[in-house]
């Protein structure tokens, strides 16, 4: 699969090496190559929004993982808990540090999604800014190649002007 910079220099490419319209500063170009690789655009544009949804993904696996982590260690602290309920004093202790450890991996789950999101943020922002800046580079082409098309439809209409000028 091509980036956009790739498709961009085919484009480039392609108006530098088209033919010059006789008598003019014009060129020719194939419009049947140049709506090919847009249509190739088009068609490789949503990989980017595809990357930004397996990031969302990523980011909701890794919230799961800490809250399975985190119940995983809360059991294990009740469980400990309820073997140490035996002794007073040892009980005591058991629920003291259970209740840190639930409070630590409270901490931690939440660090953890801060975390995560955090990073899809930024995965989603890099993302965001390569598609609006191929959006406008494909706004700024087709800006041109109107303007191009444009200018070659004018130049012909001149041109069959004249020629009826000349014979009548």
């Amino acid at each position: 699969m091509e980036s956009i910079m790739d498709y961009l220099e085919m484009l480039e490419e392609l108006v530098e090496n088209s033919r010059t319209v006789p008598f003019s500063s014009k060129i020719s170009l194939d419009r049947e190559k140049i709506f090919d690789i847009i249509n190739e655009m088009r068609m490789n544009i949503p990989n980017e929004v595809r990357q930004a949804q397996r990031i969302i993904e990523d980011h909701d696996k890794i919230i799961g993982e800490a809250k399975s982590k985190a119940a995983a260690i809360m059991k294990e602290a009740s469980m400990q808990a309820h073997d140490l309920a035996d002794e007073h004093e040892v009980y005591k202790m058991a629920m003291e540090q259970a209740q840190e450890l639930m409070e630590e991996t409270k901490k931690n789950a939440r660090e953890m999604r801060l975390n995560s999101m955090d990073y899809a943020d930024e995965i989603l922002l890099q993302t965001e800014n390569a598609v609006r800046d191929a959006l406008s580079n494909l706004d700024r082409f087709y800006r041109e190649i109107e303007d191009e098309f444009i200018q070659t439809v004018n130049v012909l209409y001149s041109n069959r002007q004249e020629l009826r000028g000349n014979k009548g």
